[in-house]
């Protein structure tokens, strides 16, 4: 019998599965979102009392400025749809959102792919932007990235919904859960009547469309 000298090699142990990463873009939204608001906290301990009410009228959303009005600057009546997203009404509205996106967007990214994921965010921003001008003509200001957030939730509803059935398991569960946000989302437009429902809801049905159009292949 003879014996192979050479060393063998151990065997290869791969990495736990850990929950998916969020797309860099994505954090990149969130760090600005948060820098904006620490900018709006810190600016009236620099002397710039009014910091937040000017940051209102230049990127916040504006309905009556979209059916027509004169915007502040040249390209406002576009530039809302972006800048209104980064604007928040304090740190709980922005913690808010942030943790929501973060719990969603990392089940997105693994069912849908970094680049659906970011179609779904940018299209559900503006999709709740154009709902909420729809259903309040004359209202303003509107801000927070509540309308992309549920953008997002609705199309993971749709990809958990889609990948269970073809798993052929049920659907219960996830249909349980919607209940329960649907409730939340209208138990907190009656008890905080500020809350722009109208950019939720026009969100939630732009991710949901789009989930369905997209449907679940990764990028």
């Amino acid at each position: 019998m003879s014996l192979d000298p050479r060393p063998v090699p151990f065997p290869r142990v791969g990495r736990p599965a850990g929950p998916p990463r969020l797309p860099f873009w994505a954090v990149a939204v969130i760090a600005a979102c948060c820098l904006v608001e620490a900018a709006l906290w810190i600016a009236p301990l620099l002397g710039f009392a009014d910091a937040r009410q000017i940051a209102m009228f230049l990127g916040a959303f504006w309905s009556p400025l979209f059916w027509g009005g004169a915007g502040i600057y040249p390209g406002q009546v576009a530039a809302m749809f972006l800048t209104y997203g980064l604007l928040h009404g304090g740190p709980l509205h922005l913690a808010m959102n942030m943790i929501s996106l973060v719990a969603v967007g990392r089940e997105v990214t693994r069912l849908m792919g970094p680049w659906r994921f970011a179609v779904v965010y940018a299209a559900s921003q503006i999709g709740g932007a154009l709902a909420f001008a729809w259903l309040q003509p004359q209202a303003g200001p509107m801000i927070g990235a509540s309308g992309a957030v549920f953008g997002v939730a609705g199309a993971l509803v749709v990809q958990a919904g889609l990948t269970l059935r073809r798993r052929q398991r049920s659907t219960r569960p996830l249909v349980r859960a919607v209940v329960l946000i649907l409730g939340l989302n209208v138990a907190l437009t009656v008890l905080m009547p500020s809350i722009a429902w109208e950019a939720h809801l026009g969100g939630a049905v732009t991710g949901i469309v789009l989930a369905l159009v997209l449907g679940g292949r990764r990028v």
